[in-house]
């Protein structure tokens, strides 16, 4: 029988963290967790994953082709459906689970039975300055010294550490927009905001994420966050006008002039919350400055450019499952027409 609560774990590559994380969750399972890896066509072979998946609770389904982060919670949440799953509870593959990261995503959920959906805390990890700026610029909204509270602002919960009732997604197969290549995640907090569904930020439990240890990769992660941020926060979640050659060309006038302090406002709202409890942290100051320079260029450049930077999305929910207690194949070709936008 499906239990009443799944684990995702979504990835492309770095098939040894997988294991790593997946280990880490099963010796924490309850009776009735079912855990499901989501395969985004990784090129790396899975033969790390193998005896893991001989286990009646693990279930791994593939992508045919690469889809994006976006797709692939799409498609779990499709699978959770249908199997009945009550809530869905969602880890990266680059993150290793505190304590009863399970236990408390449920009983979170059975005390605030209202909440749509719960965020809790993200601590990033890395050897480097790099990563410790970019865990600074990315886990602000989710630091572990927030008491628990009702998401009204900051609008944000990454589904880094996050988990949803499924009775209130919303009556779509394609709950995550996955025209955007980031950003996914802001869109359907706003979503649940603007009707009114409770959205819970918890300090507890935590996760510690693999922040990027090089100047050139935490640059590259935030400049694509500059792209979404064009659609979603400055385009009124992705409406038609952010497409249309004249408001873009009148965004551009209007943005090209504010982009500096469009970036001192932003690294000035990133720092303030870590300097309440680490006032240190304002020698890291600068290098976010930088940072959300690069956001602005990445929102012109999404203004420029709209389609070029986000993906085309699928027109189906598809992909294959493995059966891995037989040991066949991948056997089933799952699909679910579009149903909403």
């Amino acid at each position: 029988m499906p239990g009443s609560h799944c684990v995702v774990i979504p990835f492309f590559n770095r098939v040894s963290q997988v294991r790593t994380c997946l280990e880490s969750l099963l010796a924490q399972a309850l009776t009735d967790t079912e855990f499901l890896l989501v395969d985004d066509a990784s090129t790396e072979p899975l033969d790390a994953l193998q005896s893991l998946l001989g286990q009646a609770a693990v279930n791994l389904i593939s992508h045919p082709a690469n889809e994006g982060v976006a797709a692939a919670r799409n498609s779990a949440l499709h699978w959770c459906r249908q199997r009945g799953h009550a809530l869905a509870i969602m880890i990266d593959s680059d993150c290793s689970p505190g304590p009863d990261f399970i236990t408390t995503h449920v009983t979170l959920h059975a005390a605030i039975p209202d909440a749509a959906c719960i965020g809790a805390a993200i601590v990033g990890q890395g050897s480097t300055l790099w990563a410790r700026i970019d865990g600074l610029a990315s886990w602000v909204h989710a630091a572990p010294h927030y008491p628990q509270h009702d998401v009204e602002s900051p609008y944000h919960l990454p589904t880094t550490n996050f988990s949803v009732k499924m009775n209130a997604l919303p009556e779509r197969e394609f709950v995550f927009d996955e025209r955007l290549i980031t950003g996914e995640d802001c869109l359907l907090i706003r979503e649940y905001r603007q009707h009114s569904r409770r959205v819970v930020f918890s300090p507890q439990p935590v996760i510690y994420h693999r922040d990027r240890d090089r100047l050139r990769d935490v640059i590259r992660h935030h400049y694509k966050w500059g792209h979404h941020q064009y659609f979603v926060q400055l385009g009124r979640d992705i409406s038609p006008h952010v497409f249309n050659p004249v408001y873009r060309v009148l965004f551009l006038l209007c943005f090209l002039p504010a982009w500096i302090f469009y970036a001192l406002m932003g690294a000035t709202l990133n720092i303030l919350p870590w300097l309440r409890t680490t006032p240190r942290n304002i020698v890291f100051a600068p290098a976010i400055y930088v940072l959300w320079l690069f956001k602005g260029v990445a929102v012109m450049e999404a203004a420029v450019r709209p389609r070029a930077v986000m993906r085309r999305p699928r027109q189906r929910i598809r992909y294959r499952v493995f059966d891995g207690v037989s040991g066949a194949a991948y056997e089933e070709m799952a699909e679910a027409p579009l149903r909403g936008s």
